[in-house]
């Protein structure tokens, strides 16, 4: 049988912090050690990161110590934002197949990060039911790493995210073991007696009508359906009406709350029932008749223009988690590992907690842990993507 809970802290001190969110979750979990434990902080408990990773590492007496920096973190009980926070996932079961792996200097060469991933994964016994994933987000090229992957092992589930922080100090922290690494990819294989399903929820909405790229080169999008880019985008924004609780939307701050939906698939033409994923519009040039954005688009591509809303993020939350009830049922699932963007929570919703009180009314039991990150990892068919402004919600169960 499997084992799981979690704990958390939001006291000051590094050392009170770890040794409180540790043995509260091996107390819930019935355990006095843990074979496996992921490990979140806020950015408020940086400095101490190398003093952190031991201490919790020695108390729970775990193997294989795995996680990342969030910009925030959150456990079923409670989301921590713009404070202090450690939280703490202890997993044990005599049928788990575990291994954990540290990748440095992800930044010079992502492809070869995904073939030593590979590499990795091939001295495995058995193949693993999935990869939880923890990534830089500033050295992370998801494309190339994903390609580097697959050409040496072919397709396997990444789901986690990229790691996150406050805004003071521009960088982020991944860790196996006792490793305190930025520039970075933690990776941890979880299979054996494990089976998994995820889920995705998204905060923005498709609106207006579909468009035909006709011209692109890179990101940079000049023609959309034979005309310039710039005017649709500009059509396409006077059709928006934001909602009363919609975050109020100055004429500067249009493109931080309108992105682009992408297609997961070729020649995609729904974006209401089907996936897609959000990207920023970085900039406009009226003059060109163009605007870009921050992924490449291949000309002949269908997309969309979807804004934040909250209405839709709640309702898209719902769906998603009445979805995975579907696939492991609540008395099955055994934990679960969120990944929400840090332009959801308080940012999105106005109040704190929304997306775990969710969690914990179609899942009362399950340990949850997480990361508020950068950029949230979940496969879509058989196909791994990296999204933005989405939650992604990962449940285990035992085969």
């Amino acid at each position: 049988m499997i084992h799981a809970a979690s704990g958390y802290s939001e006291i000051r001190s590094w050392e009170k912090a770890a040794v409180e969110a540790s043995k509260l979750a091996l107390e819930k979990a019935g355990l006095s050690r843990a074979s496996t434990v992921f490990l979140f902080a806020t950015s408020s408990h940086r400095k101490q990161l190398d003093k952190i990773l031991p201490r919790i590492k020695k108390i729970t007496g775990a193997e294989h110590l795995i996680g990342s920096s969030g910009w925030g973190i959150l456990t079923e009980e409670l989301e921590i934002e713009r404070r202090p926070g450690l939280a703490v996932l202890v997993v044990d079961g005599p049928e788990l197949e575990i291994s954990s792996l540290a990748l440095e200097n992800l930044q010079e060469n992502n492809f070869m990060a995904g073939a030593a991933a590979g590499n990795w994964l091939k001295t495995l016994d058995l193949p693993p039911e999935a990869v939880v994933t923890f990534a830089d987000p500033f050295s992370f090229q998801s494309p190339h790493f994903f390609d580097g992957l697959e050409i040496n092992y072919g397709y396997i589930p990444l789901i986690g995210g990229c790691a996150g922080e406050d805004g003071r100090e521009g960088k982020t922290y991944q860790w196996a073991g006792t490793q305190n690494l930025y520039d970075a990819v933690s990776l941890v294989s979880l299979g054996g007696a494990l089976r998994h399903a995820t889920g995705l929820a998204r905060s923005c909405q498709p609106f207006g009508e579909t468009f035909q790229v006709t011209r692109s080169e890179g990101n940079l999008i000049y023609e959309m359906d034979g005309r310039p880019a710039y005017d649709i985008l500009l059509e396409s924004l006077s059709l928006i009406e934001f909602s009363s609780s919609s975050p109020p939307v100055k004429g500067d701050d249009i493109l931080q709350q309108v992105f682009l939906g992408l297609p997961v698939k070729s020649f995609q033409t729904d974006f209401a029932q089907s996936p897609f994923m959000i990207r920023h519009i970085l900039g406009v040039n009226a003059k060109k008749g163009l605007f870009s954005c921050v992924s490449p688009v291949e000309e002949g591509e269908f997309v969309t223009f979807t804004v934040r809303n909250p209405e839709f993020a709640r309702q898209d939350m719902e769906s998603m988690l009445s979805e995975l009830q579907t696939r492991i049922r609540p008395e099955e699932a055994r934990f679960g590992i969120y990944i929400n963007c840090c332009a959801r929570g308080e940012a999105l919703y106005g109040q704190g907690n929304h997306d775990v009180s969710k969690i914990r009314s179609f899942f009362p039991k399950l340990p949850v842990i997480g990361i508020f990150s950068y950029g949230e990892l979940a496969p879509i068919d058989h196909v791994n993507h990296l999204h933005h402004y989405s939650g992604a919600l990962s449940l285990f169960a035992e085969k």
